[in-house]
C-alpha cells in the first residue's frame, strides 16, 4: 500500500533563472508491502508522525521528498523493478534519487525484537541528516562514528522513550576495545567492519563526545544538539571535517579520542555496566528537548 503525507504550502525559489518549487514539507511516499503485519504497519506510521514531530525534517531543493520500501525478508525483491537489489535497511539510491529501504528479518517477528521498530527511527534520522547537510546527501563525508554513532543513538533515543526499553544497554553493548585503542579507525565502514557490531563502538564514542562536552559546561541536551545538529550544519567533509570538529566542539580531534582511553574497557573489549553507565544518556532525556527549535 502507498501513502503520501500532504503538502501543506509550497515555497517558490528562483536559482540561476529556473524556478524550483520545494514543498513546505518533507514529504515520504510510503510503500508498505502486504506481508507485514498489520500491528507493524500500525506502528509503523505512529513512529513516523513522533519523529516527524520530534526531529522535523527541513525541505531543501536538493531533497524534498523521498520513497520508502518496506517489506518482510520471507517475501523475494517485491520491490525490485523500483529499488534494483537493495535489501536490509538503507537509504539507498544513485545520482538522481535516494530511497530508504527497510527489509524487516522475519526473525524479528518471531523474537518479539526492538530492531523491528528502532530501524525506523535510525533511517529516519539519515534522512535528517542529509537535510543538514549538502555533502552528507553528497557521500562527500563518511566519518562512520558520527554518521551512524549518531543515527544509533537515536534510535536507541526513540526505544527507550516510546518503550521503556534501554536499548542502549541490552542491543548496542558490545563495544570493541578498537574504540579506546584505534579509534580513527572508526571513521570508515572499511577499517573498522569487523569491529562495530550493531555500531555499538560508534554510540560508545559518540556518547563519549556528549560527556566531553557537559564537562565543558553544556547541559546534555545541548551536547546532543550539537552532536546531532550543529556539526552538520556547515557542511564539513572528509577534507575538513577536524577542522569544523574544533570549531563547533572546542575539543581537537587528537584530544578527544586521547580522552576515549578515560573510558575503560574490559580486556575482551567489553564495557561492563559500571563503564557503559559512565558514557549512557540520561533514561528521562527525551527527543523534543534535544531538538527545539
Amino acid at each position: 500500500m502507498k501513502k503520501t503525507i500532504s503538502l501543506l504550502a509550497l515555497l517558490i525559489l528562483f536559482s540561476c533563472g529556473k524556478e524550483i518549487v520545494i514543498p513546505a514539507n518533507f514529504t515520504f511516499n510510503h510503500n508498505i508491502h502486504s506481508d507485514l503485519p498489520s500491528d507493524w504497519e500500525s506502528e509503523f506510521y505512529t513512529i513516523m508522525n513522533n519523529l516527524d514531530d520530534k526531529i522535523k525534517i527541513i525541505p531543501k531543493d536538493y531533497s524534498y521528498e523521498m520513497d520508502i520500501y518496506a517489506w518482510k525478508s520471507t517475501t523475494n525483491k517485491p520491490y525490485q523493478s523500483q529499488i534494483g537489489d537493495a535489501d536490509g535497511a538503507c537509504i539507498c539510491g544513485n545520482q538522481n534519487e535516494r530511497y530508504m529501504v527497510l527489509e524487516i528479518p522475519a526473525a524479528e517477528f518471531d523474537n518479539d525484537q526492538m530492531h523491528r521498530y528502532s530501524v525506523i527511527a535510525h533511517e529516519y534520522f539519515h534522512v535528517y541528516q542529509m537535510s543538514l547537510s549538502k555533502t552528507f546527501y553528497d557521500h562527500d563525508i563518511e566519518l562512520k562514528w558520527m554518521s551512524e554513532g549518531g543515527a544509533t543513538t537515536i534510535e536507541s533515543m526513540y526505544i527507550q522513550q516510546y518503550y521503556n526499553y534501554n536499548y542502549f544497554k541490552w542491543d548496542v553493548n558490545d563495544v570493541n576495545i578498537a574504540a579506546v585503542n584505534n579509534p580513527s579507525i572508526y571513521e570508515t565502514y572499511a577499517a573498522s567492519s569487523d569491529k562495530d557490531r550493531n555500531y555499538s563502538s560508534s554510540v560508545f564514542m559518540l556518547l563519549a563526545l556528549s560527556k566531553e562536552l557537559q564537562k565543558l559546561n553544556h547541559s546534555e541536551e545541548e551536547a546532543f544538539r550539537m552532536i546531532f545538529k550543529d556539526f552538520w550544519l556547515p557542511n564539513p567533509t572528509d577534507g575538513n571535517w577536524t577542522n569544523n570538529f574544533e570549531e563547533v566542539f572546542n575539543i581537537t580531534v587528537p584530544n578527544f579520542y586521547q580522552s576515549l582511553s578515560s573510558y575503560d574497557l574490559n580486556a575482551d573489549g567489553t564495557i561492563d555496566s559500571t563503564d557503559l553507565n559512565s558514557v549512557l544518556p540520561s533514561e528521562t532525556i527525551l527527543l523534543q528537548n534535544i531538538f527545539v527549535n
